[in-house]
Order: structure tokens, then sequence, then C-alpha cells
């Protein structure tokens, strides 16, 4: 099947609100977080859950910020592997892996946090490309995206191990 060609100038700008978006999520801006957004937006983020529109987006933010200090400073959510699909003239599906990294600041040293994918549709309906509805799925466990044959998973053992002692 072929891919849609997506013109360069959207493909650019869905990018540039991913790091609009970004960056403000890093940086606690939740004016510039919430420019990124439609009105009537839905934003699923495990395992908090859902949440429409923009005040119960700012509680979603508020909580993420806030309810663990020191938790969420110097985070970096980065955006890669675009894959854009248009729905209409006016939506896209687009899909995109995401590394989050983070400088811990009290141990003042950096590590990967965490490991995602989005699934998200946005909307051009006012002019300018804004999401319309986020879904962030988080690799925990085995829950990853593999359509391949199950035999590729590992079945890691589950009770007690033991080993076999020589003599």
């Amino acid at each position: 099947m072929p891919r849609p060609k997506i013109p360069v100038e959207d493909r650019l700008e869905i990018q540039e609100l991913f790091a609009y978006y970004a960056w403000g999520l890093n940086t606690g801006d939740e004016a510039q977080v919430l420019s990124c957004f439609t009105e009537d937006a839905s934003f699923e983020h495990q395992p908090q859950g859902i949440f429409h529109g923009h005040e119960q987006i700012k509680i979603l933010l508020s909580h993420l910020w806030y309810d663990k200090p020191g938790w969420f400073i110097g985070r970096q959510h980065l955006a890669c592997h675009f894959i854009l699909t248009p729905l209409s003239e006016q939506e896209m599906h687009v899909k995109a892996y995401s590394t989050l990294v983070q400088y811990q600041v009290d141990y003042k040293r950096n590590f990967v946090f965490g490991l995602a994918n989005w699934d998200n549709v946005l909307t051009k309906a006012s002019g300018e490309w804004l999401f319309k509805s986020m879904r962030i799925h988080k690799w925990m466990g085995e829950d990853v995206p593999w359509v391949g044959d199950d035999c590729a998973k590992i079945t890691a053992p589950t009770g007690p191990l033991t080993r076999k002692m020589e003599s």
C-alpha cells in the first residue's frame, strides 16, 4: 500500500506543534501547552485517565507538575518517527515515538525516564494544526507495539528461580 504524500509544509507544522507542546510541557508553561490543543480536545494519559477540554487538561498538568515536587523538572519529551495519515482535508492521524529523558536536579544525573508512543488526531479547522485528541501509550510490562509473530517474545519465569548446584 503506498504511503500518503503529505505536503512538506503540513509535515513541518505538525512536527513544530509537537515541539511547542514538549517545550511547554517540559518547562511548566500551561498557556503554551493549551495553545496546542483545540478547546474541546481529549487527552488520554496513563494512569490518570481521559481529560476533556482545556479546564480538565489544566487539572492533569497541575497533577503532573505539582503533586510530586521535583518529579517533573528536568524532563524532555523527544518525539520522532512521525507517521502521518490524512483522515480528511482538515484532519490528520499522527503516530510518533516518544523518549522521555530527565536530568534529576537533586541527584545531578541524567537518565531515561521512559518510552512511549503517541496516537493523536490533529485538526486544521482553525487554520493551524492543533491536537484534537492525544493518547499517550506508555510502554510498561509487555505492553509495547508489536505486530510480528509472538514467537519473538520472551516469556520470563514468574516463580522463584532455582539453580542446579554442581557437586
